[in-house]
């Protein structure tokens, strides 16, 4: 009877080439030769621990408080692409049906009724809500 070893997905060759890979870690405990673009990157700790200045949050654009940047997030969330254009009457049903927050149906409630709105972005200029320029 032959003896079988490793996997039946591939040959022998293969087999040895990846315990050749792992042979340094499982030897040594130092980590294997890996090509540079599969290692971690080093972190510096150091700026973690930094207090940024309140107007300055991570994640929010230079002109723009973080309670504007949740607000327009918030309407984004509730209005979908696929409902506009729309005017003040129908995002406010559709927002009633789907269950959004009272915010958010508040400030669409603040919008002009007979305009038409082509894009969550033009409700959120509408609102007088400021957004970063690129």
């Amino acid at each position: 009877m032959v003896e079988q070893r490793g996997s039946f997905r591939h040959g022998a060759r293969v087999d040895d080439e990846l315990e050749e890979e792992t042979e340094t870690l499982t030897h040594t405990g130092e980590p294997a030769h890996a090509e540079e673009w599969r290692q971690t990157e080093p972190v510096d700790e150091d700026h973690l621990d930094q207090e940024l200045p309140p107007d300055q949050q991570p994640g929010t654009p230079a002109g723009i408080t973080e309670a504007q940047v949740e607000r327009r997030s918030d309407i984004a969330r509730w209005l979908e692409p696929h409902d506009f254009p729309a005017r003040r009457d129908t995002m406010l049903d559709y927002l009633r049906h789907a269950g959004a927050p009272d915010e958010v149906i508040d400030a669409i409630s603040s919008l002009p009724a007979r305009r038409e709105f082509a894009s969550t972005a033009d409700v959120i200029h509408a609102l007088g809500i400021p957004t970063e320029h690129r």
